[in-house]
């Protein structure tokens, strides 16, 4: 399958020959649609003085803001990458982050760490769906050798074993025989038969512990698809000391055969799920194979950063501005001055205070901070982002501000002070995402307390 590649918000680096076809290109429409990849036209930015009048505009395809192996057409994918070094895994983990799961296979890097709960539940979904492809191959059936004593014989007779002890007392009537049985109950299927018990149980535990209609449906439906694969397997005999564990086609020591590929990928996420395995979403060179798992890291670096904040400050409250109850309000009410005509009344729109974080004490805002999953190019943060802030410490008498950046290596991380505009002070801070992104928002969570006093 050939796989370009691109950064986020990057060109994605097409060979001549991908998406040709003579009256355009032809793509994915649940990819396009959702928008993540997008055509946009394209000039040369280091034209010459003495130019032509008229250039040549080139169709460029852009990865947009999410981040995974997204299928184009065909068999050609893109994966897109992370603009900055990142734990996106970890990040995923600390805010239980939804991610979009499209249908295409991505081989994944096993991790030693136990796998966190939304792993697990990505895991289960993929191996329910992964054994109705193996259902319809049939499942791996071995012939073991059997040794009966009946008055109807059925494949090779015993002659010696009779005479010794059947005819030897005087048993005239049964003979000892041999025959090949054809059983299902093999180390493979039974380890496919605990991980789907295991996963109906999980399955189970969720509906009691949830309340959302939405999420009910879609667990229930999952539910009803693991009922749907027990009964298949019904005429496996299940293994409670869970030997099979050691069995080679479930370690993956043994190829199964072509006939039965679908036993690959279906043995190695029963394996995964049986033992909790976790997995990372940054390497791509792993074995495991699971839906593509696609993630929007600008709202995901939103929700870590605000998160942590929470986690690490003391006495002081960190609310999300998006989501505010009471809703505060931008505008507020005016009169008009004598003699000033008016000649529209013009609608607020949404007229609300959303800024991503506002750090409070006792009902006073002390602090606005906006996250922005863009770096620090030349020394302050985009004027649109500086201007949107100062805007809501006016209006929420806020004497600082702050926006938050991902750092690039070449980047001291903390805390910066970019200037005063007016009353206000504007604060940027810049956190390292790789490695231990933690260790960051404990120092970030400091200097916020510090900023706070």
């Amino acid at each position: 399958m050939p796989i370009r590649t691109a950064f986020e918000h990057g060109a994605v680096s097409l060979q001549p020959e991908d998406l040709r076809v003579e009256s355009g290109a032809k793509m994915r429409q649940d990819v396009l649609r959702r928008g993540y990849v997008e055509w946009r036209s394209v000039v040369a930015s280091d034209l010459p003085k003495d130019a032509p009048e008229e250039v040549a505009v080139e169709r460029k395809l852009f990865a947009k803001g999410v981040i995974g192996l997204i299928p184009l057409a065909g068999n050609l994918s893109v994966l897109v990458r992370p603009r900055f070094p990142a734990s996106v895994t970890h990040m995923v983990s600390v805010c239980e982050w939804p991610t979009t799961a499209l249908d295409l296979v991505r081989n994944y890097a096993e991790t030693p760490g136990a796998a966190e709960e939304w792993m697990l539940d990505r895991l289960v979904a993929d191996f329910l769906a992964s054994l109705a492809g193996l259902l319809s191959q049939g499942l791996m059936r071995e012939y073991r050798q059997r040794e009966v004593v009946t008055s109807s014989p059925k494949g090779r007779i015993l002659v010696g074993r009779t005479i010794r002890e059947q005819a030897s007392r005087g048993i005239d009537y049964k003979v000892n025989h041999s025959y090949f049985e054809k059983i299902e109950t093999t180390p493979p299927n039974q380890a496919l038969l605990a991980a789907v018990e295991w996963s109906r149980e999980r399955l189970d535990a969720r509906l009691r512990m949830i309340s959302d209609k939405e999420t009910m449906r879609r667990i229930r439906a999952t539910r009803q698809e693991a009922v749907r694969h027990l009964h298949a397997l019904r005429f496996i005999e299940g293994d409670p000391e869970r030997r099979f564990m050691d069995d080679p086609y479930v370690r993956g020591l043994r190829d199964v055969p072509e006939a039965r590929s679908e036993y690959r990928h279906a043995l190695r996420l029963a394996a995964a799920i049986l033992e909790h395995r976790g997995f990372t979403l940054e390497d791509s060179e792993g074995l495991l194979g699971l839906s593509s798992l696609l993630l929007s890291t600008d709202d995901l670096f939103e929700e870590y950063v605000r998160r942590r904040l929470r986690d690490y400050t003391s006495n002081l409250e960190v609310l999300d501005g998006n989501h505010l109850n009471p809703v505060r309000k931008l505008f507020e009410p005016v009169e008009v001055p004598a003699g000033v005509a008016v000649v529209e009344s013009l609608s607020l729109g949404p007229n609300k205070v959303q800024p991503d974080i506002l750090v409070e004490r006792d009902g006073r805002t002390l602090l606005v901070a906006d996250v922005k999953y863009q770096a620090v190019s030349n020394g302050h943060a985009d004027r649109h982002a500086l201007e949107q802030v100062v805007t809501y410490a006016e209006r929420l008498n806020c004497a600082d501000v702050m926006t938050v950046h991902p750092c690039v290596p070449e980047q001291p991380q903390g805390l910066v002070l970019s200037g005063r505009i007016g009353s206000v002070r504007v604060w940027q801070y810049r956190i390292s995402l790789a490695q231990d992104p933690d260790a960051g928002m404990r120092e970030m969570a400091s200097a916020v307390e510090s900023l706070c006093r």
